[in-house]
Parts: structure tokens; C-alpha cells; sequence
């Protein structure tokens, strides 16, 4: 009697990567929220200028508005007004540019996260790395961490080649 040898495939390798993490933790990311501080460091020194002079004349309004006439109480609060209207307005513009450019910054992050994880996938033999929208996973299918270390890693290497 003979029995059947059965050429099973080995089961799939599979991974998850919780990118949430990767973003919170990359170094990529850390700098780039630096970047981004430094880059707009100039339009939040002039808003704190504005501000401190809106301070400024409205305590001064304040404490004169009784000794003023009624066009000066008029010329002061329309000043107010305008200075108040000025600063939201740019305060708006720079909210806007602000997260424009953690946008772009966010985007190279997840194009480097996909490198990486596709690398790591072809490199350690995965059949399927999943990621977005996973309820639970165990950690012994949890590749963020090795993840995490090519990114170390591949920052390291760009600052070291960017201060040669």
C-alpha cells in the first residue's frame, strides 16, 4: 500500500505594520516637524509683534477712552478692529501654509514608510504585509518595530551623508 505525499505549500507569512506609530516615532518625522517650526518660525515672531500691539492699544484704549472724544473713541476701537481683522487674517494664511507643507512633509514619510515596508517584505520573504484599518493583531505578525529600525536606520544614513 502507498500512501499520497502531499506537497503542501508552507503556510503565508504575515505581517502588520501599524503606521500611526511609524509616523509618531520615525526620526523622519521628528525632523520634519522641526523643519516645519523653523521654516514658519519668522510669520509667528511677526503675529506675537501684532499681538502684543493689539495688547497694547486695546489697554490703552481702555484706560483713555474716557478722555477721548467720541471721533477719537471711534478712530481707536476702527484701529482695533482693523489690527484684529489683520492679525486673524494671517494668523488664517499661515494655518494654511502651515499644513500644506506638513501635508507635502507627510506625504515623503508615507512614500519612504511604503519603500520600507515593501524592502523589508521582498528582503524577509512575506506574502502579505497589511496596514489601515487592522482591529487587533498579534506581535509575533507585528513588523512595525523592524520597520521602525530601517527608518532609523535610512535617517542615519542621510545625515551622515548630508554632514560629509
Amino acid at each position: 500500500m502507498t500512501v499520497p505525499v502531499a506537497w503542501a505549500e508552507p503556510p503565508a507569512k504575515l505581517g502588520v505594520v501599524n503606521v500611526s506609530l511609524l509616523i509618531e516615532q520615525a526620526p523622519q518625522a521628528k525632523a520634519a516637524s522641526k523643519k516645519l517650526e523653523q521654516e514658519f518660525a519668522p510669520q509667528q515672531k511677526e503675529l506675537e509683534k501684532l499681538a502684543k500691539k493689539l495688547d497694547g492699544l486695546q489697554k490703552d484704549y481702555a484706560k483713555n477712552k474716557l478722555a477721548m472724544s467720541a471721533t477719537q473713541r471711534t478712530a481707536k476701537e476702527r484701529e482695533i478692529a482693523l489690527l484684529t481683522r489683520e492679525i486673524q487674517r494671517r494668523r488664517s494664511d499661515i494655518q494654511e501654509l502651515v499644513n500644506l507643507r506638513r501635508n507635502e512633509e507627510l506625504s515623503k514619510l508615507q512614500a519612504l514608510i511604503n519603500q520600507a515596508i515593501r524592502e523589508i517584505g521582498e528582503s524577509q520573504k512575506y506574502d502579505l504585509i497589511l496596514y489601515d484599518g487592522i482591529a487587533f493583531s498579534s506581535k509575533r505578525i507585528d513588523i512595525t518595530p523592524q520597520v521602525l529600525q530601517y527608518l532609523q536606520k535610512r535617517y542615519k544614513q542621510q545625515k551622515a551623508a548630508f554632514n560629509r
